[in-house]
């Protein structure tokens, strides 16, 4: 039986590795060119509105404003980085264009009552009592809600993101709403629950939170719908299940990929399976053995499977991690 501590570092060291080619990009913008760039709804009223025309699901960004009045500098700073910078993006002002976005002021005494609705925060008096140690505060706002096209919520995202990671996180959240529906529309199509599935596992969870349980359950019912694989359906969850349980048993996730790859006779996810069996090596601590899976991906050969690949610069990137860290074993065994 592990512990809770080996199951979190394991989950950790697994984003580590799928994540390890991830960056981060800035784009100074001035406050202004906000409202020039995405189109805010002017209030909750009128994103309803819109959204029910659209089906689009709303976006609603809360921040804190500037304000004359004494305060926690502190508690201003992210929202103010979020205005100037991640919002202005051009990569999330393309990726806002799935959603009817709307702005909610925290401190604008007109939204109180929408505050009160979605549940988003305290009058201006308590902001303006915090003192600079509140770092739990600090972290709260801004405030990034997804609801539907009925403004009711599906989950909420807090604190400072940067561009790419705000662009990211838009996107999949429109393909969650957007696989969402078909399995609204025809709840037993196995293809549509597969997808629902996999777009859950593409969220930020932790290990049995709602997103993971959501991820499980209609992966689980992908199977059941399409027991022959008749669809495809079937093969496709039960590789998705391997993986978004990977944390939990790297051991016996290698052993299912490999069976899994055994079946892929297309090959359609031949090279995905690769590269998770070398993450859950890695996540053993076992580095020779992800090495040799990753090494394959590495070939100047234009014609190979692996040379341009959706998952050859996640390998290459895992990869290099790995030889650095062997090289600085070895650096630290020599001395």
């Amino acid at each position: 039986m592990r512990s809770a501590s080996q199951r979190a570092g394991r989950q950790m060291a697994t984003r580590a590795a799928t994540f390890i080619l991830s960056a981060v990009l800035l784009v100074a913008c001035a406050i202004p060119a906000v409202a020039a760039r995405i189109s805010w709804h002017r209030n909750w009223e009128q994103a309803l509105q819109a959204a029910a025309e659209s089906g689009k699901p709303i976006l609603a960004f809360v921040y804190l404003s500037e304000s004359n009045r004494p305060g926690n500098e502190n508690t201003l700073e992210p929202s103010r980085r979020m205005l100037s910078q991640t919002l202005v993006d051009p990569a999330v002002v393309e990726a806002a264009k799935a959603f009817e976005p709307i702005l909610i002021d925290v401190r604008d005494p007109d939204t109180a009552s929408l505050r009160r609705k979605l549940k988003i925060g305290p009058v201006s008096a308590q902001l303006d009592a915090l003192s600079p140690q509140a770092e739990e505060y600090v972290a709260a706002y801004p405030i990034t809600l997804f609801l539907d096209s009925h403004g009711d919520e599906l989950f909420r995202r807090r604190g400072y993101l940067p561009a790419v990671a705000y662009a990211i996180q838009l996107e999949r959240a429109a393909t969650l709403f957007e696989k969402m529906r078909a399995v609204t529309e025809d709840p037993n199509d196995p293809v549509a629950r597969r997808e629902l599935g996999r777009a859950y596992m593409e969220m930020d969870f932790a290990p049995d939170d709602p997103f993971y349980r959501a991820a499980v359950r209609n992966l689980e019912a992908a199977i059941e719908m399409d027991p022959d694989d008749v669809t495809g359906a079937n093969f496709d969850a039960r590789v998705d299940l391997a993986i978004l349980r990977l944390p939990e048993d790297p051991e016996a996730a290698v052993a299912k990929l490999f069976e899994l790859q055994s079946e892929d006779e297309d090959g359609d996810r031949r090279l995905e399976i690769q590269y998770y069996m070398a993450v859950a090596y890695y996540v053993m601590e076992d580095l020779p053995a992800a090495t040799q899976l990753l090494e394959q991906f590495e070939t100047g050969d234009e014609n190979s499977p692996y040379f341009d690949s959706e998952w050859t610069p996640q390998a290459l990137g895992l990869l290099k991690h790995i030889r650095q860290r062997m090289d600085a074993a070895e650096t630290t065994t020599a001395r």
